[in-house]
């Protein structure tokens, strides 16, 4: 796409922590990028961060500072820099953007039918929050739908590329760690090649001052705007309660309202529904959790966490967490054979 000269527009989306602005920045690697990445902000300091990120790329330091009175000002800039040149427009978490300036969208779309036309832009748009760019900017009823010349929906890891994070584990120790860690290079980031499966899981998860210690809330307080409820679903989902009317009892709430949350958690990756194959009609779906994280996380932290605030889990951990890998494994070894 970079090759072909022409404008060029490409919708990247995907789960947090998966790696999308990694890999844009890889692709990005020698080439002339203005790189935007939006800020839950306002619009005006919105602006004035793509301001500065424009004026950046001509290496001008004294117009670094120079911000533009409108949104339209700055893309008009870049439409100048890109006729006579291969640019890269990155615009990373756009949702946040979109939801600052409500009209963006719309102006994009106005750019990408007509003054970026004739232009060699390559413009690439980023989310995280997969509901908003599967549907404010890929749905139907987007302003920006059918502009797109490309969309890639970023994936985790499978087992085969997770367990090339750890070269010198044994196959059932790799398979652990893809258990894990869902294959999500932010998670695998956190483990070490060189220290087992016990020893990454003591470190960097069982301990109230890990980075991974509060992920799942931390994810759930980003992406929603009620974490508290959205944590009491995916804990009852974890505990068993795998029936629409057992999550809701659980939780106590309405079934109707239940359903809008676990819908909520479904475009987010995070509960999958289920039907029997006979009926895959069927009315009495079942829901699990889609995101091995998520699983491990609710199956072994809460349970421990007395013994984790107290800084007891070491002893603690054969028992609790090394003895019950092996079940654990089970529907993630399904998850494995079925990828292969």
């Amino acid at each position: 796409m970079y090759q072909s000269g022409k404008l060029e527009a490409a919708v990247i989306y995907g789960r947090r922590r998966v790696g999308k602005t990694t890999l844009i920045n890889e692709f990005c690697k020698d080439k002339k990028t203005i790189f935007f990445a939006a800020q839950e902000n306002s619009a005006d300091q919105n602006l004035e961060t793509l301001s500065h990120a424009i004026m950046e790329v001509p290496a001008g330091e004294s117009s670094a500072y120079m911000v533009f009175c409108s949104f339209s000002g700055a893309l008009a800039k870049v439409v100048e820099m890109a006729k006579s040149e291969r640019i890269i427009l990155v615009i990373d978490e756009y949702p946040y953007l979109a939801q600052a300036d409500r009209g963006i969208s719309s102006l994009l779309q106005n750019y990408l039918d007509h003054q970026f036309k004739g232009t060699q832009l390559f413009l690439i748009l980023c989310g995280s929050s997969m509901s908003f760019m599967e549907n404010q900017v890929l749905g139907y009823q987007s302003p920006l739908y059918g502009r797109r010349t490309a969309q890639f929906k970023i994936q985790p890891f499978d087992y085969l590329d997770t367990g090339k994070w750890f070269p010198d584990y044994s196959y059932e120790d790799k398979a652990f760690m893809y258990g894990i860690s869902g294959g999500i290079p932010m998670y695998l980031e956190q483990f070490s090649p060189k220290m087992t499966v016990e020893e990454n899981l003591l470190e960097n998860l069982f301990d109230k001052n890990a980075v991974l210690f509060e992920e799942p809330s931390n994810l759930l307080k980003q992406e929603l705007r009620e974490p508290a409820m959205y944590n009491a679903v995916v804990t009852a989902a974890a505990s068993g309660k795998t029936k629409l009317s057992e999550i809701a009892s659980t939780v106590g709430v309405e079934t109707g309202l239940c359903t809008k949350y676990i819908a909520n958690l479904i475009t987010l990756g995070i509960i999958k529904r289920e039907t029997p194959v006979t009926d895959p009609n069927s009315k009495r779906p079942i829901y699990l959790i889609e995101d091995q994280f998520f699983r491990f996380w609710y199956t072994f932290v809460p349970k421990n966490m007395s013994a984790i605030l107290s800084g007891r889990m070491e002893g603690s951990y054969a028992s609790r967490v090394g003895s019950r890998l092996p079940d654990y494994m089970g529907l993630v070894f399904e998850k494995m054979t079925v990828g292969s």
